[in-house]
């Protein structure tokens, strides 16, 4: 901002010095070419000072698509610019800066009179959330950049920012939890008497599904295949507590939900403080930490996976009652690194690679 005053400054005192110096030279020599470039340059800093009084308020700024958008990376956003009658006079210099929680990108518009105008700004938010209006300032410049003024005013979205999404790292807790349970992603149950399908026996088959009525009637051995009643249900869970690791475990969360939601039929509950009357597409955008630990609720046969940011003594109780009547994993930060717990083991998923520990 200094340096920027010095400039101005600078610039102000070499326009005065030049038309003072014309000014000594009109009135020194009398002669029509001084004359000439003295009223010249009265009548171009009139003008210059008269543009100025063009009214800013006017110029408005619209979303054109609405988008989500993710925190701490550069994102794309598109405006439009505009004023609703444009005047003959333009704007030397218009400037358009977003303020507040977003990157303070510009955009520069030059000899500007309010002609519909698309502008790309690439921006980084700070902060995640759901933001309905986004404050930006027009600052317009005289011709010759020394003097300018500012309107403050508002876009609106809603404007979604989500956490960061990180793919690569949600491949491998996807992978880690095939390699602790080959059959993670296969829901199983217990068979009903309707019988599905006759089949050609193979090895490894019960003798007890053989249907001798139909292998006498083939001369081979035929396997009956039953209807299965699916009891065990696939359930992924997040538990927000209050933690410096929140934002990266949510991050998390949302990234591997993101990859399995087409490869796994599943169900979610998300234990966090949410809005209400949050839209279901807003949730992790607006949702914040727990403050206090919660019961979790009362699962029963599910393939239960519980993302949380660490294990603490009351959740370790609940998870002993609920490896009870469930298949229970539990992802949670230990230190820096993030762990799976199954059964008695611990997985850690560091930066640097994949270990397995006892």
């Amino acid at each position: 901002m200094k340096r920027y005053m010095v400039n101005n400054l600078i610039r102000a005192l070499s326009i005065f010095i030049f038309f003072f110096a014309v000014f000594l030279y009109t009135i020194t020599f009398n002669n029509p070419t001084g004359w000439v470039l003295f009223f010249f340059l009265t009548m171009l800093f009139v003008w210059d000072a008269f543009i100025l009084i063009l009214p800013l308020k006017k110029i408005q700024v619209q979303l054109l698509e609405s988008s989500r958008y993710e925190v701490n990376r550069p994102n794309k956003m598109k405006l439009e610019i505009f004023r609703h009658r444009p005047t003959l006079l333009k704007i030397p210099l218009l400037t358009v800066v977003f303020k507040n929680h977003l990157s303070a990108e510009k955009i520069y518009l030059s000899r500007y009179s309010g002609q519909r105008q698309e502008l790309t700004f690439e921006w980084r938010p700070t902060q995640r959330g759901v933001f309905q209006q986004l404050s930006f300032a027009l600052i317009s410049s005289d011709l010759f950049q020394i003097f300018s003024k500012q309107s403050n005013s508002t876009v609106t979205g809603p404007f979604v920012v989500l956490p960061v999404l990180q793919l690569d790292l949600a491949e491998q807790i996807y992978k880690h939890l095939l390699q602790a349970k080959p059959n993670f992603a296969s829901s199983f149950g217990n068979p009903t008497f309707s019988i599905r399908n006759f089949r050609t026996y193979q090895i490894g088959d019960s003798f007890n599904s053989v249907d001798w009525k139909q292998s006498g009637k083939r001369n081979e051995l035929i396997v009956k295949e039953y209807e299965y009643e699916v009891e065990t249900d696939l359930h992924f869970l997040f538990y927000g507590l209050s933690h410096e690791k929140f934002e990266e475990l949510l991050s998390i969360y949302y990234s591997f939900i993101s990859l399995v939601e087409n490869k796994l039929s599943f169900q979610q509950t998300i234990l966090a403080d949410l809005p209400h009357s949050i839209q279901k597409e807003h949730i992790f955008s607006a949702m914040t930490p727990l403050l206090e630990e919660c019961l979790l609720p009362n699962f029963t046969n599910k393939k239960l996976v519980i993302f949380t940011t660490t294990k603490t003594n009351q959740l370790s109780e609940q998870l002993t009652a609920l490896k009870r009547k469930n298949e229970v994993f539990l992802i949670a930060f230990e230190g820096e690194d993030l762990c799976l717990h199954w059964k008695d083991q611990v997985s850690s998923l560091p930066k640097g690679g994949l270990t397995l520990e006892k």
